[in-house]
């Protein structure tokens, strides 16, 4: 169980919510479920980590359904239940990095923009958001990046100059993923995908989130989210 610090919209159905004592790193995310008795929802949600504060992770969720929107509702001092911290994240690296993110997708993306600007200092960071709609928390990336750029209603992967160098990361809708991995691969360039999928146990024992890769299945919640671009077939 892990008590709700902090719970609130941010952004069109998007909340923040803080759970205390929820250690992470980035790119990892917890299974969620709120306790509302009877073991109804029976499933936890599988939520990124949007940013960790002295232990605590922050986590940034859409509301698309009853398990969403049963988390919306707590409030501080409720209970949730959590397991974690689960899946590989991103590597921390000493090089310039560009991140790419599309919708909810951008909700791991912030923790690794922070925990890369306190470790490499010297390095650039540049940031595109891509939204269909109203945008919601790009103040906070532009605030740790040396430049930000938004997106709203067109397509954020033609924003981005992929022959910059350095490390890309991305995490978003299928088609955006699909497209920034083309133009990866067109530049010779070092891509990272953190893929999103429905889970059921988050531990990877259901076999319920199982992506294509040139070296067959993998699951996303046990081999991911995070998998080198040129290794998954999307």
């Amino acid at each position: 169980m892990a008590v709700v610090l902090e719970n609130r919209c941010v952004g069109p159905e998007v909340y923040r919510m803080r759970l205390a004592q929820t250690p992470s790193t980035p790119g990892q995310f917890y299974m969620l479920r709120p306790l509302e008795g009877a073991g109804d929802p029976l499933l936890g949600r599988p939520i990124s980590v949007f940013d960790c504060v002295e232990g605590d992770s922050v986590f940034l969720y859409k509301v698309v359904g009853r398990g969403t929107k049963l988390l919306s509702r707590k409030r501080e001092g409720d209970e949730v239940a959590a397991i974690g911290p689960l899946g590989n994240g991103f590597p921390l690296e000493d090089a310039n990095l560009t991140l790419i993110g599309g919708g909810i997708g951008i909700a791991p993306l912030y923790y690794l923009l922070k925990e890369h600007g306190r470790l490499f200092p010297a390095r650039k960071r540049r940031v595109y958001l891509g939204y269909s709609g109203e945008s919601f928390l790009t103040e906070d990336f532009a605030a740790l990046a040396d430049a930000c750029k938004v997106n709203i209603g067109g397509f954020v992967t033609e924003d981005v100059d992929f022959g910059l160098g350095g490390l890309y990361c991305a995490c978003g809708p299928t088609p955006m993923l699909r497209a920034a991995k083309r133009e990866a691969e067109r530049c010779n360039t070092r891509l990272l995908l953190s893929l999103e999928a429905r889970m059921a146990c988050g531990v990877g024992a259901c076999l319920g989130c199982s992506c294509e890769t040139l070296l067959g299945n993998k699951r996303v919640c046990k081999d991911g989210p995070v998998f080198p671009a040129e290794e998954v077939l999307l």
